[in-house]
Formats: C-alpha cells, sequence, structure tokens
C-alpha cells in the first residue's frame, strides 16, 4: 500500500460556532470524517496535521485516522484555510476502502531541463500542474515526475504521453498538454520616431490683401 500517515482524531460532540472558536484556541482544528453513508464530527491537533502536511507535496493525503483506538484508512480531500492568518481552518476526511479504487489530484513534477531551453534560449511553460488519476489506494502516488529533458522549442508533452506508475489512470483527456517549450520571446526595436512635421511658412501678402490693409 502506498504510504500513509498514522494521524489521531477525537470525536467532537459539541458542535457550533463558539465551540469552534474554543477549540481552535486550543490548538485543535475541527474535521469531518465522511464514508458509509454516515458523518463524523472530529477534532485533531494542528501541529499533526501540519507535520503530517510536510511530508507531502499533495493535500490529498492517504492517512491512517484513528479515532478511540479503532484506525480509518481514509484520504484528505478538502483543507480550509485563512488566506490572511495562513491558518487551517477545517479538514474533511473521505474514508476509503483499500480493495476499491479511488479518485485523486497529484502534482506534476517536471525532472530535467529542456534541450530547446539549455541550448534554444526557450522557455518551458508548465501547463498542467496536476492530473486526475484513478487507482486503488495501494498505488496512490505523492506526485508524478515527467522527464522533460528531451524536448526541443515547439515540441510539447500531453498527458497521453506521460509514463504513469503501474496501476495508475489518468482522468484528463490523453490530448491535454502537459508541458510545451515555446521559442524566446523577440522584442522589436521602437518604430522610429514620426518624421517632424515642417515649419509653416508665412508668404508673402498678395497685391489685394496689401491694398485692403493700407485702407484700413
Amino acid at each position: 500500500m502506498a504510504k500513509s500517515v498514522l494521524l489521531k482524531a477525537q470525536p467532537r460532540t459539541q458542535l457550533g460556532r463558539n465551540r469552534v472558536k474554543v477549540l481552535r484556541a486550543q490548538g485543535s482544528i475541527p474535521a469531518v470524517l465522511y464514508g458509509d453513508k454516515q458523518l463524523q464530527s472530529l477534532a485533531v491537533k494542528a501541529v499533526d496535521l501540519i507535520k503530517a502536511l510536510s511530508g507531502s507535496s499533495s493535500e490529498h493525503l492517504l492517512v491512517d485516522l484513528e479515532v478511540d483506538g479503532t484506525k480509518h484508512l481514509a484520504l484528505i480531500q478538502d483543507i480550509q484555510t485563512d488566506p490572511l492568518k495562513d491558518k487551517l481552518l477545517h479538514v474533511d476526511f473521505h474514508k476509503i476502502n483499500a480493495n476499491e479504487k479511488l479518485h485523486s489530484e497529484v502534482p506534476l513534477v517536471e525532472v530535467g531541463e529542456p534541450e530547446g531551453v539549455k541550448s534554444g534560449g526557450g522557455l518551458l511553460e508548465h501547463m498542467l500542474r496536476t492530473l486526475r488519476i484513478e487507482c486503488l489506494p495501494k498505488d496512490l502516488p505523492d506526485s508524478i515526475q515527467v522527464d522533460v529533458s528531451a524536448l526541443k522549442i515547439g515540441d510539447s508533452i500531453l498527458v497521453g504521453d506521460i509514463k504513469l506508475p503501474d496501476g495508475v489512470e489518468a482522468l484528463n483527456p490523453a490530448d491535454v498538454v502537459a508541458f510545451a517549450v515555446h521559442a524566446p520571446t523577440v522584442v522589436e526595436e521602437p518604430a522610429a520616431a514620426a518624421a517632424v512635421a515642417a515649419p509653416e511658412v508665412i508668404t508673402a501678402k498678395k497685391p489685394d490683401e496689401e491694398k485692403k490693409a493700407e485702407k484700413k
């Protein structure tokens, strides 16, 4: 089975906004465990959850969730955070069966420097950051590495080109571009300044105009 992280949780019987504030002030995070057509309200220590997440490149982490001495194989499905305070607010766990395939998203990580970047001055564009996959829990990868070193300018790697670990199937369309190397951007010189308009030449007055001026 893919590496899972042991995480302890306590049942949460007292619900409500005020109780959640007290819970967070005590260093715990409210959580919910979904599965078996029911849900269970829990609380996990913030430091334990942060430690578990720090060792993974994906939020969709496989955990052995221990509640009152009983372990549940679960996937971290969603994490809510406060972007201003950079604090965890809530976490959702989804109970899974070790013998049933699951759907998850894993990061795509490029490996190597593309030939088109190294020798041609091109630009590597990482167009697909995560890949949606289907697999058994035992086959769930933390990330998928893609060798981009052979890419030349104009080349690309499609989802269908990515070599996946055994037992893992991509759910994204096969023709979606994951990585591409583009030609270097050419900066054009600014256009020449427009010619300065010739100064207006004041011509001598015509004879008729001179006569009218004299009569005034």
